[in-house]
């Protein structure tokens, strides 16, 4: 099918999460509508989708959830056992510099390469390299949302992390992101616009409860001190605030613990599309920055 033909297409979002899977249909502009389906427990394993065959059935028979082959199709899936790198190369020319990325990784990182799905993007250049971000997927992760999806009845086009998706969302250059749920947070740091930290971290307490405010607020602490470590020149995040996303936003932002825990204000602020009613806005963080994703790159 020509890009053309496909990027005139409605866009469906579809983001599985531990309890729902939540949906938009809509484009780069609007979204039009929206859904949740709500998932059995242990939907989730690991980052894994136990039963990608019932998932993908709950999907398709969710109230209004989308049915028809003429449609984009684009996935979110968690952080949770994916790896991240920034790999500084010389500067060559189109295939030439494709070929020595795939070398570097093969090399760098053998493991990687043999378990994981990886995908790679040239960010920057600077000082005569060319400044490559390589993610690597378990195998395992992201076959199992693809399959869940292609049960629905989908075909999958794209795929992106959520806590990617949700600072495209955002469309901060520079921002500290946290993606929570309930069960789960996604933390990441982006400067110009390039992740420099990301972490998936379980809760180990019910959303709203003490003990789970004190973890969001001692896992931003933990990840905010980690990346000054290591990047003792940049004075760029001590500006910047927490931005909080996902379906346990509200309740974290009200955690009154974080700022002192971070020294960080907290923030929600519009997101670049908007959810009618707009309180749900913040829920579809993911599957918003999903819509904005440039799927002919």
């Amino acid at each position: 099918m020509k890009m053309r033909r496909l990027l005139g297409q409605p866009l469906l979002t579809i983001a599985i999460h531990d309890r729902e899977a939540r949906w938009t249909l809509g484009g780069r502009s609007r979204v039009r509508a929206q859904g949740r389906v709500a998932l059995p427990p242990g939907a989730l394993s690991d980052g894994v989708v136990a039963d990608p065959a019932t998932t993908g059935q709950l999907l398709r028979d969710g109230d209004g959830f989308p049915r028809g082959s003429r449609m984009q199709v684009v996935v979110a899936i968690p952080a949770q056992r994916s790896v991240f790198r920034q790999v500084e190369l010389p500067l060559m020319r189109g295939k030439q510099f494709d070929e020595l990325v795939a070398r570097e990784i093969r090399r760098e990182m053998p493991m990687l390469a043999e378990n994981a799905h990886i995908s790679w993007q040239r960010v920057a250049d600077r000082e005569g390299k060319g400044v490559v971000f390589v993610v690597g997927v378990a195998r395992d992760v992201l076959d199992s949302h693809i399959a869940a999806v292609r049960a629905a009845g989908l075909q999958p086009q794209s795929v992106d992390l959520r806590i990617i998706a949700a600072a495209r969302a955002v469309g901060a250059t520079d921002a500290i992101i946290a993606n929570i749920e309930d069960d789960e947070m996604e933390i990441g740091i982006f400067i110009e616009g390039v992740p420099a930290i990301i972490r998936y971290v379980a809760m180990s307490a019910p959303c709203g409860e003490p003990a789970w405010r004190d973890q969001v607020g001692e896992e931003l602490a933990r990840t905010l001190k980690f990346y000054r470590d290591s990047h003792r020149d940049d004075v760029t995040i001590d500006a910047l605030p927490i931005t909080f996303v996902g379906g346990a936003a509200r309740h974290a932002i009200l955690a009154a613990n974080i700022t002192a825990s971070t020294a960080h204000e907290v923030a929600m602020p519009a997101l670049r599309l908007t959810i009618t009613p707009e309180q749900e806005t913040q829920s579809y963080a993911a599957n918003i920055g999903l819509a904005l994703k440039d799927l002919a790159a």
